[in-house]
């Protein structure tokens, strides 16, 4: 017999009570003089054995009163009542949801330790001879071989207590492969976990008579949670001691409103920066904080807030790329200063550099964030290739087309700007509505591709800049060249924000954040066991910092109730019996029928035996 809530059963110390008062009676004697006492010596001897037994009834009933009562409360059951499973039949797996979310506090401890304190009561009230499988959020092999009674409590003991969040279909199918495989044709899995929504999820999974699964809801004592769910920086240009906007996404999952959430952003380790906000009752709120940094290269920061027992959502990390200048390299035949060159060689934002089409510098040409082409043509297939490649890194790559299939000759105005469009945001407040816009003489007819842009149209409806998001970065084709034969971009006052606007986006932060069981680890990072702040490291060198948080999944503390967790398993046509089987038990209303009977046998004993 095992007990629901078997701390309660330290109360049975209270059964000392009933033995000291009547092992140590205080009541005082009085003192009858008779003139003769022989006549009652007999009946002395009599009644002394009478009291004697009777106080040793009274005493059996008190204790049995208070054992009776403390041990319902402390709820009996018998696990082999509760899973209605024979253990020696097939293989018993156990699986204990070790996801963050689980730490939630229970009405005893935590959700973790109360369902790794019910797994080893399970484990104790079946026979020896039972064999175990032990599974976790983290898959650990070395738990996923069959075990007997003494091995699988020392594995419930030391199994970790940090896991990734996993759906419910995913253990379910990786049980299945472990009996198969270790030659079980009936099995049982017991899960312990809260259930959460989001993560019970049966897709996919096949119907199987010999597999009952039983599940145990572990239940918390609130669904309040508060977390820091994502950040943003209002600008692309990072550099030294140039002040940025920091946004971020404070989220309340819980059904009372917080105001005044103190929340502080830490870069390089101190605290630089804090403010508070007001959240409704299961809404969001934005923050914002002025960030500076105040030396080049990557810079971990964090934004926190404080919100016990679920914390590990309380911390959002990331990394600011912050550079000194941003490198601008243009492939030019052309000898005299271009355009581009009298717009970036004296500024000290940038460190300019012109490279010929046929001879570059590929370690340069592979660092910059902004590589303009001014003349299409000019370039192998080789080289666009590899420029195409630092596209994907986050670099800015401009083509000036001049090598199209087809080729008008006639002038035309530019007509339209996608105003509306982010690339626009910060260069057009206003367009007016006879602006002094663009004219190509002659341009290539570009032919947009899927996923990307028009930002610029001709007034005969050919584009006259497209842009096309390539992995981190962006490409940007015009339509024409910046010689004054093919157009007047360069002369236009819109020229110099395109080209800074173009640079600013290459020279970004790139992806500030990476969640964990989401996100691809790089081959040169090991595998992450934790969130946190990793370097990525080649030929014993520090590339770049990377900023690892754990999935908000399961942020959301909101639970599938006993029918609807019911209803999933059987309409995935699965066998399954609910751990509120424990709750049926009756075991706690005879002991509360025997409480009663001990007390109504006092008072007969006290009314009636004179």
């Amino acid at each position: 017999m095992n007990f629901l809530h078997p701390s309660i059963l330290w109360a049975l110390t209270a059964l000392l009570i009933p033995i000291i008062i009547h092992l140590f009676n205080f009541r005082r004697h009085k003192l009858v003089y008779f003139s003769n006492t022989a006549v009652l010596k007999t009946i002395e001897q009599e009644s002394a054995r009478t009291k004697k037994l009777k106080y040793l009834v009274l005493l059996f009933l008190r204790c049995l009163f208070i054992a009776a009562l403390v041990m319902a409360f402390a709820y009996p059951y018998r696990p082999d009542e509760v899973t209605k499973i024979n253990p020696e039949e097939g293989v018993v797996g156990v699986y204990v949801d070790n996801s963050m979310s689980m730490r939630a506090l229970s009405d005893k401890t935590t959700l973790l330790e109360d369902a790794r304190e019910e797994a080893r009561d399970l484990v104790n009230g079946f026979p020896p001879s039972t064999r175990y499988l032990l599974l976790t959020n983290s898959f650990e092999v070395e738990n996923e071989y069959p075990m007997s009674q003494e091995e699988m409590l020392d594995r419930l003991d030391r199994m970790h207590l940090e896991g990734a969040p996993v759906k419910l279909n995913e253990v379910i199918d990786r049980f299945a492969m472990l009996r198969k495989m270790h030659g079980f044709d009936k099995a049982t899995l017991v899960a312990y976990s809260d259930f959460q929504e989001n993560m019970l999820d049966l897709t996919g999974i096949a119907p199987d008579t010999t597999l009952l699964v039983v599940a145990v809801p572990m239940r918390a004592s609130s669904q309040a949670n508060i977390s820091v769910d994502t950040v943003w920086l209002g600008s692309p240009v990072v550099q030294p001691e140039m002040a940025n906007d920091l946004h971020a996404v404070v989220t309340n999952r819980g059904d009372r409103e917080m105001k005044g959430l103190p929340i502080n952003l830490n870069m390089d380790g101190k605290m630089v920066a804090s403010a508070t906000v007001d959240v409704e009752a299961g809404g969001s709120a934005e923050v914002v904080m002025q960030v500076v940094p105040e030396r080049a290269g990557d810079i971990p920061c964090a934004v926190t807030l404080m919100d016990y027992p679920v914390t590990f959502d309380d911390t959002y990390r990331f990394v600011i790329g912050v550079k000194s200048k941003l490198s601008v390299v243009e492939l030019t035949v052309d000898k005299q200063p271009t355009p581009v060159a009298l717009v970036f060689s004296d500024d000290p934002q940038f460190d300019y550099v012109a490279m010929a089409p046929n001879g570059f510098d590929l370690e340069v040409l592979g660092q910059a964030q902004l590589v303009v082409v001014s003349e299409a043509s000019a370039l192998n297939e080789t080289v666009r290739d590899f420029l195409l490649d630092e596209a994907e890194e986050g670099a800015s790559v401009v083509f000036f087309h001049d090598d199209g299939a087809v080729i008008d000759t006639n002038a035309v105005p530019v007509s339209d700007l996608a105003v509306q469009h982010a690339f626009f945001n910060d260069i057009i407040i206003d367009l007016p509505q006879h602006a002094d816009l663009p004219q190509a003489n002659r341009h290539v007819r570009l032919t947009p591709t899927p996923g990307t842009t028009t930002l610029m149209h001709l007034g005969n409806g050919d584009p006259m800049l497209v842009e096309q998001p390539v992995g981190k970065g962006h490409v940007y084709d015009f339509a024409t060249l910046l010689d004054d034969r093919w157009s007047n971009l360069a002369e236009n006052p819109i020229f110099v924000p395109l080209m800074l606007k173009m640079a600013f986006l290459g020279g970004g932060v790139g992806k500030m954040a990476y969640t964990l069981g989401v996100d691809k680890v790089p081959d040169e990072l090991p595998e992450l066991g934790e969130a946190g702040f990793y370097e990525v490291t080649q030929t014993d060198s520090v590339r770049h910092l990377m900023a690892w948080n754990d999935s908000r999944l399961e942020s959301d503390l909101k639970v599938a109730d006993d029918a609807t967790i019911e209803r999933l398993f059987k309409d995935a046509g699965m066998e399954m019996t609910a751990s509120t089987d424990t709750q049926k038990s009756t075991l706690w209303r005879w002991l509360v029928l025997l409480a009663l009977v001990a007390v109504l046998g006092e008072i007969a004993v006290l009314r009636f035996w004179k």
